[in-house]
């Protein structure tokens, strides 16, 4: 299933950070920091599926060296607390191979960005998830400042410091995915709205009478799946630690994972829902067509409502929603938090040894 996530993240001096180092790590090279007098190296990693620079139209060829591209930009910068770069971190579909991932994030970094006149550098990552498979993501780090003349301009781009342009931003990135989506001919899409927002659209269309019965249903369900908290982050360090059973979150993101697991069956379950549902529209087209009094008593017997409430009340159904109590879960899981956070308040010195240090995915 495609997975929507689009952050924007600033690199700034005033964190301790350099966007020298940064570039090396993302890129899993070595690259020398001018003003630091210090190489960054993180050629050990080597699991980079991508590395490229998307720069505006004409640009001058050094902005395609890395090194040179990313102390420019910082010796740029006078403020010892300079924002030096900034960071778009999205989540790239498994629907998609590798070209095709490729192709999207390099689209979406020339239209969106290098259109403006700034400088892209691209990272592709693909490391395993916890259900085996790949957890494809790019790393799209931004120069702060467009080109002009051949150098930095004087002032800077503040598209993605307000709201209402990280909002755009994220909103053209759920549309560049499902294009790459439609293209490939995948039934799945994503969605840059919160749960909450989605769910509202879902309600509204399912209470639409001018919309039709089949689409209603289908927006009943949506609704009904889409009812639910945002799912917790388990980044690498914390899935590391919640495989060996080690630190005070552990229970915690083990629940969470179960949770992860819970609502990938509900969304199994949905789909074969969906093909009973269309088996019995056709069935009542057929009655329609032979017996259309009887059609016509039974489509006034069993609205759209009673309809659905048959079918999520069904045996099966019932004995799924008691595997997939998803509310019961999330429950768990609070309460677990709340204990960890308890446990973390009381614990000694050496407890404190387990924490991961984290790492940036």
């Amino acid at each position: 299933m495609a997975i929507y996530r689009c952050e924007i993240k600033n690199i700034s001096r005033g964190q301790g950070r350099s966007c020298v180092a940064a570039a090396a790590y993302r890129h899993r090279t070595r690259l020398h920091d001018q003003r630091q007098e210090l190489d960054h190296a993180y050629t050990h990693k080597g699991d980079v599926e991508l590395s490229e620079i998307v720069a505006p139209e004409a640009a001058p060829e050094w902005v395609h060296d890395r090194e040179r591209l990313w102390n420019a930009a910082d010796a740029a910068e006078k403020r010892k607390d300079a924002r030096t770069a900034k960071e778009v971190l999205v989540a790239l579909p498994r629907e998609l191979n590798t070209a095709e991932q490729a192709s999207l994030v390099r689209e979406f970094a020339r239209a969106e960005f290098a259109s403006k006149g700034l400088v892209a550098d691209i990272a592709i990552h693909a490391p395993k998830a916890q259900d085996g498979e790949t957890q494809p993501h790019a790393h799209i780090m931004l120069t702060t400042r467009p080109l002009e003349n051949g150098n930095f301009a004087k002032g800077k781009d503040y598209s993605l410091d307000k709201p209402p342009g990280i909002e755009a931003i994220r909103e053209r990135w759920a549309t560049h995915c499902n294009r790459a989506l439609e293209r490939v001919r995948s039934p799945e899409r994503v969605d840059h709205r919160s749960l909450a927002d989605q769910r509202q659209a879902a309600l509204a269309a399912a209470e639409n009478p001018a919309q039709p019965e089949p689409d209603r249903i289908r927006a009943a369900a949506r609704a009904m799946e889409l009812d639910r908290a945002p799912e917790p982050k388990i980044g690498p360090v914390a899935m590391q630690m919640a495989r060996q059973g080690r630190g005070t979150r552990a229970y915690a993101l083990r629940d969470a994972m179960q949770v992860r697991q819970d609502r990938g069956m509900l969304r199994t379950m949905s789909r074969s829902w969906e093909q009973v549902r269309q088996a019995g529209s056709n069935l009542m087209q057929t009655m329609r067509e032979r017996l259309p009094g009887l059609a016509s008593v039974l489509r006034q017997a069993l609205p759209l409502p009673s309809a659905l409430i048959a079918a999520t009340t069904s045996p099966d159904m019932q004995r799924a929603t008691q595997m997939l109590d998803m509310r019961a879960a999330e429950k768990i899981l609070k309460t677990r938090e709340h204990e960890n956070q308890q446990r973390q308040q009381q614990r000694t010195p050496d407890q404190g040894r387990e924490r991961g240090r984290g790492i940036e995915m």
